[in-house]
C-alpha cells in the first residue's frame, strides 16, 4: 500500500495544480478571444459549425473539474497527515507493546514479553537470543490458543544475569499433527519521539527502532515510582 504523502509533497502538488489552473484560465481566455474573432468574421451565408467549439468548451470544463477534484484530494491528504502526526505525538513518552521480536534489556529489570498461539499446540519452545544470535535462555511455553505472557528476569540457562543490550525472543510451536505454527511475538519499548520515513508515514522512535503505528498492540502510561520517605 502506498504511503501517505508528506506535507512538503502535498504543498508541491498543490503548487503544480495552481500553475495548471492558471495555464488553463489563460488557454480558455485565448480560446474565447479566438472564437469571438471567428464569429465576428464568419460568412453569414456559411456560418461556422458550432459542434467543434462546443466540444472544446466541454473539454475545458472537464479539465477544470479534474483540477478541482485534485484540490479536494490534496486537502484530504493534508488532513490525514496532520491527524496521523497528532496520533503519533500522543504515543510519545508511553510504554508500548510492539509486534516484533527485538527488545532491550537494561541488566536489572524484568522484561514483559508475550506471544500468540493461533491454535491448540502440542509443544511450544521459547528462546532468548543475544545480539550475536546465541541462545542465552530457553524454556517450554504454553500450548493453549490465545495471548500468552512471559516475564524474563534477564538470567541465562545457568541462572546468571546476562549483560545489558539488545535481545530477541523466538517462539516455535507445532500442532498435534507436527505442523509448525506461525506465532506472533510482542516486545516492550518506550516511545521517545516520532519522525517521517520519507514517504509521509509517521514512525514511532522506540530506542534504536523506528516502528509503524500499526505495529503497536498496546500502550500504557509509564509506571511511576513512589519515592521512599526518609
Amino acid at each position: 500500500m502506498e504511503g501517505i504523502q508528506s506535507i512538503d509533497q502535498i504543498s508541491a502538488q498543490s503548487a503544480k495544480t495552481q500553475a495548471q489552473k492558471s495555464q488553463l484560465n489563460q488557454d480558455f481566455d485565448d480560446f474565447l478571444t479566438l472564437l469571438t474573432t471567428q464569429l465576428q468574421n464568419q460568412d453569414p451565408l456559411d456560418p461556422m459549425d458550432s459542434n467543434e467549439f462546443t466540444n472544446q468548451l466541454v473539454q475545458f470544463s472537464q479539465v477544470e473539474q479534474q483540477l478541482a477534484t485534485n484540490d479536494i484530494l490534496e486537502d484530504m491528504r493534508a488532513l490525514s497527515v496532520l491527524q496521523i502526526t497528532d496520533i503519533g505525538l500522543g504515543f510519545v513518552g508511553m510504554d508500548v507493546e510492539i509486534a516484533g521480536n527485538s527488545f532491550d534489556f537494561d541488566g536489572t529489570n524484568k522484561v514483559d514479553l508475550s506471544y500468540i498461539i493461533p491454535e491448540q499446540a502440542a509443544d511450544t519452545n521459547i528462546s532468548i537470543k543475544n545480539a550475536n544470535g546465541q541462545t542465552v535462555y530457553s524454556s517450554d511455553g504454553e500450548t493453549s490458543t490465545g495471548v500468552k505472557t512471559f516475564k524474563w528476569d534477564g538470567t541465562n540457562n545457568d541462572g546468571f544475569k546476562v549483560a545489558p543490550g539488545n535481545y530477541t525472543i523466538q517462539v516455535s510451536s507445532t500442532n498435534p499433527e507436527g505442523k509448525s505454527l506461525i506465532v506472533q511475538t510482542n516486545v516492550p519499548g518506550r516511545v521517545d519521539g516520532i519522525e517521517s520515513d520519507g514517504s509521509g508515514n509517521t514512525m514511532l522512535l522506540v530506542g534504536d527502532l523506528r516502528i509503524p503505528i500499526a505495529d503497536i498492540t498496546r500502550a500504557t502510561l509509564p509506571k511511576t515510582v513512589t519515592p521512599v520517605a526518609n
